[in-house]
Parts: C-alpha cells; sequence; structure tokens
C-alpha cells in the first residue's frame, strides 16, 4: 500500500495507535496487503519486456514432455510442485539444487513453482513482489503470497484441475515430511481431492531435462573448527545428543540440517555460498555414529585448507582414510558416501531394531523410509546451537565490532567519496565494502550477497545488484546497504539507511518511523516463553499507525559462524501460524531488529541491527518468572540527517542515547589512525537532548511503555484463543 497523504495526516495520533484496529490487523494479516492480485506487467499485446526477465519457453516445453512420461501405478501426473529446498531443507541450496530457479528463471530465496500441462505460477512472499515481475517471463503467473486475492496453492490446483483425484507431484527427497503431510491432507479435503504423490527424484521432471550447463555437486574440502572458536568439544555435543535419545526412548537421530550437521561436529564447509556448510547427513545411535559425505575418500585424505586449523577431517572425527573407526569406540565415527538411496537403506535396517528420532523438517523420503518404529519431533539439536556457548558469545561480539568498525570506515568513505562528486554505484560500493571485509581477521568471506540499493532499487527488499540494473548512487534519494559477513568466531548482518543529499520531509518521517519502530523492540522486556509472533507487532505499530506497512519477519535467528538465518526462533506474524519446529526467545540467541518500510518505484528505508537476547532482573517479580531482554551487539550509527527528533519519545531518545555511547565506547577505539571514520561516527553519536530522557533508563530500556504492554497483552490473547 503506498501512503499519500498529507503531511499532517501521516503524523496524526502517533503517541496512541488504535489497539482495535491493530488486533483487527493481527487476526486478519491476509487483508494487511488487501489489494487484488494484479496482472502481470508487461504482457499484453506489442509490450516491450524487461531486459531482466529470462526466457522460460523452451525449458517448459522440456519439463511438461517429461512430466508427462511419469507413471505412479500407471496413473500420470497432471501437476508438479518444484520447491526452493534441497534434500535437507536449506534456505539457501547449492547451484546445483536450484531447480526452481532453473525452471522459473526466478532466483530469490523464497519461492514455489507449480506447473501443469497449460499453465506455470510461482508463489513468493512480499521480500520478492518486485524482483519476481522482473525475472519471471510471460509464460508464469505471479502469486503474491499474503494478498487477500491470492490463492493457496491448494486451491489453485483445485481450481485448475478438471476431474476428481487426479495426481499432483513433488520429489520425495526435496520436500519435507511436515510440509508433504499439509499439502496432501489439504488437497484431499478439496471438491477435486487432487491426491499428492512422492515420487523419486529419478522421476522429477527438472532433473530429468536439465541436462546443459548444470553446475556439479561441490566437494569442497571439509576444515574442523578450533575449539577456542567452538566453545564445546563435538564429542561432549554427541554425549548431550545422546542423553536426549535417551529421555526420548528413542535409539538413534538422523541430523538432515546442513547447519546442525556442521555445528554438532565442529566442521565447517565451502559447499554452499556465503554458508560455511557441506553436504552430508548423519545418523547418531546410542553406541555408534554414521557420517554421510560426498567424495569421502578425496575428502578423508585432504589436508585442512583453512590456516586456522592443522587438524584434517579424518584426525578430527577420529577416523581412518577408508571411513572405518579407530578404536571401534562408541565416539567414533564412521564416514560413507553420501548417498540417498543408500541412507534410506540404512535407516530402513536401523529402524527394524530401534526407534528412530526425525524432525519435521526431515524429507518425506526419509520420513518413508523409516516406515515403522520412528519418533518425529523437533529437533534436539536447534535449540542447543541457537542458544551461543560462553566461547561463541564472546566471539559474536568481538567479530560484530570489528564488522561494526569497518562498517564505519566503509560509510565515512562513501560519503566523502559522493559528496565530492566522484562516481560510486551500487555495484561498485557493493565490490569495495566486500574487499574491506575480506581483508578483516578470521574473515571467511560474506554471509549473504550484499543488497546495496539506491532509489528505487532499494525498494526491491531483497535486491541483488548487477550489472543490468545497477544505478548511480547520487544525492537526491535513499541508499540501503543491507551486509554482513562470515568470520571464524561469528556471524554478522547489519543494514543502514543513508541520504548524501538533503531528504524531504516524508522520506525523513519514513526513516524515523522504521527507527522508532527498531527501538521499540530492542528496549522490550517480556516474561520467558513467548514467541518471536508475539512480539512482533510491537515494531510495525510505529508504521500502521501512519498506514505504512512492511512485508517481511521483523527478525530472524543468527549463527555463530554458521548461517545468517538461524532458527529456531523468529519474530515474525507473518502467516501466524507457527511451524512445528518453532521455539519460543530464550537466553543467549541473536537476532535480527530490522523493520522497514519500502515506496515501490522510489525509495525503501530498512535499519537493522542484531540483538541478544540476556535475562533481565525486574524491579518486582512476583509470580517468579524469569524476565528476558535485548542488547544490540552491532554497533553502527543511525544517520542523523533523516530523522525527525519531533517525533520521537522520551523513552526512545533515551535509548538512542544509550546506544551511541555503547558505539562510542566501544568502536572509538577500533578507528585509531582514521580520522574520517572517527568525525564521522562522533558527528552522529553526540547525546541528543531533544527530549528529557525518562527514569530508570540506565540500561536504554523505559520503566515503562503502557502502550506497548497493552498491545502485547492484546497479542497473547489472540494467540492463546
Amino acid at each position: 500500500m503506498r501512503l499519500r497523504t498529507t503531511s499532517r495526516n501521516r503524523v496524526m495520533g502517533r503517541e496512541t495507535p488504535s489497539l482495535f484496529a491493530l488486533l483487527l490487523l493481527t487476526v486478519h494479516q491476509k487483508q494487511i496487503f488487501g489489494s487484488s492480485l494484479a496482472e502481470r506487467l508487461n504482457c499484453g499485446p506489442g509490450d516491450a519486456a524487461p531486459h531482466t526477465r529470462v526466457n522460460t519457453t523452451q525449458r517448459l516445453q522440456a519439463f511438461r514432455a517429461a512430466l508427462a512420461s511419469v507413471r505412479v501405478d500407471s496413473r500420470p501426473l497432471s501437476a508438479f510442485i518444484v520447491g526452493s529446498a534441497d534434500a535437507h531443507n536449506s534456505e539457501y541450496p547449492t547451484a546445483y539444487d536450484q531447480r526452481r530457479g532453473y525452471i522459473s528463471g526466478f532466483q530469490g530465496s523464497a519461492g514455489t513453482a507449480v506447473i501443469t500441462a497449460t499453465k506455470a505460477a510461482l508463489w513468493t512472499d512480499g521480500r520478492y513482489f518486485l524482483e519476481a515481475e522482473d525475472t519471471l517471463d510471460c509464460n508464469w503467473i505471479l502469486m503474491k503470497s499474503g494478498l487477500s486475492s491470492t490463492p493457496s496453492i491448494t486451491d489453485w490446483l483445485n481450481s485448475e484441475l478438471t476431474t476428481a483425484g487426479e495426481l499432483v507431484g513433488v520429489d520425495k527427497s526435496l520436500t519435507s515430511h511436515a510440509s508433504f503431510v499439509s499439502t496432501r491432507d489439504t488437497l484431499k479435503g478439496l471438491s477435486k481431492r487432487a491426491e499428492l504423490t512422492a515420487v523419486d527424484s529419478t522421476d522429477n521432471p527438472v532433473d530429468k531435462t536439465w541436462t546443459e550447463g548444470r553446475p556439479t555437486q561441490p566437494t569442497g574440502t571439509i576444515n574442523a573448527l578450533e575449539l577456542k572458536f567452538a566453545g564445546v568439544r563435538w564429542q561432549e555435543k554427541i554425549i548431550n545428543l545422546r542423553s536426549n535419545l535417551t529421555a526420548k526412548n528413542a535409539g538413534a537421530f538422523v541430523v538432515t540440517s546442513l547447519d546442525e550437521l556442521a555445528w554438532l561436529f565442529n566442521l565447517r564447509g565451502t559447499d554452499i555460498d556465503y554458508n560455511p556448510f557441506f553436504l552430508g547427513y548423519a545418523i547418531v545411535e546410542l553406541n555408534r555414529i554414521r557420517f554421510y559425505v560426498l567424495n569421502k575418500d578425496t575428502r578423508l585424505t585432504s589436508q585442512p585448507t583453512d590456516p586456522a586449523t592443522t587438524t584434517t577431517f579424518s584426525s578430527h572425527l577420529g577416523t581412518r582414510s577408508d571411513g572405518s573407526c579407530e578404536g571401534m569406540t562408541a565416539l567414533c565415527v564412521e564416514v560413507r558416501n553420501y548417498n540417498q538411496t543408500s541412507l534410506e537403506h540404512d535407516l530402513r535396517v536401523l529402524a527394524s531394531t530401534t526407534n528412530v528420532w526425525i524432525t519435521h523438517e526431515a524429507s518425506y523420503g526419509i520420513y518413508a523410509a523409516v516406515e515403522n518404529n520412528r519418533t518425529t519431533d523437533r529437533s534436539p539439536i536447534a535449540l542447543d546451537k541457537s542458544r551461543k556457548n560462553p566461547v561463541e558469545r564472546a566471539g559474536m561480539q568481538t567479530s560484530y565490532n570489528r564488522d561494526s568498525a569497518a562498517l564505519i570506515r566503509f560509510l565515512a568513505f562513501l560519503e566523502r567519496e559522493i559528496k565530492e562528486g566522484r562516481h560510486w554505484t551500487e555495484v561498485s560500493a557493493a565490490r569495495e565494502l566486500d574487499k574491506r571485509r575480506r581483508q578483516l581477521d578470521y574473515n571467511r568471506g560474506l554471509s549473504f550477497d550484499t543488497i546495496s540499493g539506491y532509489g528505487s532499487n532499494g525498494a526491491i527488499i531483497h535486491y541483488r545488484p548487477s550489472n543490468a540494473t545497477d544505478k548511480k548512487i547520487a544525492t537526491d534519494s535513499l541508499y540501503l546497504l543491507d551486509s554482513g559477513g562470515q568470520y571464524l568466531d561469528g556471524t554478522t548482518d547489519t543494514t543502514r539507511t543513508l541520504h548524501y543529499g538533503t531528504p524531504t520531509s516524508y522520506q525523513k518521517e519514513c526513516y524515523t518511523r522504521v527507527l522508532m519502530s527498531a527501538i521499540n523492540l530492542a528496549t522490550l522486556r517480556w516474561p520467558s516463553g513467548l514467541y518471536g509472533s508475539q512480539i512482533d507487532a510491537l515494531a510495525r505499530y510505529q508504521l500502521w499507525d501512519v498506514g505504512l506497512v512492511y512485508r517481511h519477519g521483523t527478525g530472524h535467528g543468527v549463527g555463530a559462524y554458521l548461517s545468517v538465518h538461524e532458527g529456531p526462533g523468529r519474530i515474525s506474524m507473518l502467516g501466524l501460524s507457527r511451524s512445528p519446529s518453532e521455539e519460543p526467545l530464550t537466553t543467549f540467541q541473536y537476532y535480527s531488529d530490522e523493520p522497514g518500510y519500502y515506496e515501490d518505484g522510489s525509495f525503501g528505508v530498512r535499519l537493522e541491527t542484531v540483538l541478544t537476547v540476556e535475562p533481565f532482573t525486574s524491579k518486582y517479580n512476583t509470580s517468579g518468572e524469569e524476565f528476558l531482554q535485548f542488547t544490540p551487539v552491532a554497533l553502527v550509527p543511525f544517520e542523523v540527517s533523516l530523522i525527525d527528533f519531533s517525533l520521537l519519545n522520551r523513552q526512545q531518545v533515551a535509548w538512542l542515547n544509550f546506544y551511541n555511547s555503547k558505539i562510542r565506547v566501544t568502536i572509538l577505539p577500533l578507528l585509531s589512525g582514521d580520522q574520517l571514520a572517527t568525525d564521522w561516527l562522533n558527528a552522529r553519536t553526540q547525546p541528543f537532548s531533544t527530549l528529557e530522557a525518562g527514569p530508570n533508563t540506565a540500561n536504554g530500556h523505559s520503566a515503562s511503555q503502557g502502550i506497548m504492554a497493552a498491545l502485547a497483552l492484546v497479542l497473547i490473547v489472540t494467540f492463546i484463543s
């Protein structure tokens, strides 16, 4: 929704948003963005298609021919679902596994394609509406998830299929058990009673037709992560996992998530861009460990490629060069070749004698292999991984200090360059920052592809600059920069929005309201046990109050030299329903705090600061409950020229002063010798006295925030009822 009102209307009622309106927005979330599904742009007769669109005509022709040849119990498939994930349900698959990207041409990280004999449709969320419109050719229907008029995948299939009981296919290795069961049961309950069927990968139409130019599966070296970074020996993690198995009356746990595999064994790889992972599985039993990797013989005999370690992959696991165990102890690891068929065979044999624990995110193929004697539950590893140990916590803060200082140096440099009239573009700025980040201690690359968007490109939420879309960074609009690094001691992710000229009053208000939203979340204190969905609206209401929205979650978990997006918690009300694996927010987890606003065709604002969850000692605690609070970890100033201080309340100014003081104390010493960066930081972190700071704000938190408490109560009641 685009806001086109007077300045007076935009700021009315800023201190007291309507709780009734917020409740309606929370309960009826699908109607928040309530416009009808628009027709595809530039797809009419004589229209010129954008040069960014990918021609998929021949790909779809080959796909449909392959689909027509597949039979399940002699029955044909009428449609096929192509998701984004790989066999590990990864958010970021290898290039080899980007099947949905290949068949559709859309490369965003989230999306699902559904293809019938005559139509092709792609569902994606609000982060990617603009990008999908620009990259999908006119063979595709763009389904904007979250709009009230957008049908679900199951409803659309029900309307497109012509007869009852038609088969819809999905690759059994590429869909999670939870997703398969949900889709299957929903389709069965609709009027056409379509049947979802899981097919072998050999029958996947994408794999059958993607024969030219397909990347190979990666098999880079697997390196040990030394104890000074990991904090806990992998053997201790295995012992803890086995105690969970015993408590669950299970004899084995199947590790399918790549981040869990890397964390559990203190190993890191290079198989996936921006993520230090390697393709693999593990089966952990009470007295045996089996570990599956591609190209095992080469990897077991390779020397480490990371200069931070001299430990080989085989010696780290106590494994011989042929993959067999040394000593045959319960903590010795047998290394086997990564193969879906052999893994499923081993699980069938294992399930004949013991109870096997698999997660909801495991593939349907793995779930079906353990047909009997199985326990399906959330992963016992995910929560432990997200709660950083003392060594990881120290590393996260150190890596953020290092990264924040580098980002400040770059922002100071870029501002001078642009104001002196030198030519910088989205691409050249991103490359310069990337180069600087890679020179830092312990850096192991980027944590994601840098988002560098000027003007209208900043309104594309997950914009990736390219030579085809590159814009000059000028002085008449906003510049959004979202970037991060992978370090041996942490994973970083920070977003700031800048303006190198004179912003309009509307741009300042949008920026300020995003800042107010971020501060509202950062200052929250809450009783332990709340989910992120129950606090998400606290960030949004400052924007809702004037009719502004953003179509993405407010926060995601962050790993420690793992994935920049980490579960099992998140801060998002989008969709309302929780996944089976989601957990409440708890101590020593790390979350991004990143509200935003995006005006299509004009500009984007996002402010992202990573916070950690810590215990909070409240003034009163008659219930004996544990209370929690956020503490900022990323330390980069906000842009003072974009802040309208007349909109901020006393508590928000107090937190801003607290945050700026922390930046000066922590980061200024790291800028020694760089007067430009020092001056840039000092200019943005001076104490603000526009409003008098409220009482009891020594830690940047307000003692009483009645409007937030009331809203929290509304949301808690909503979710309980």
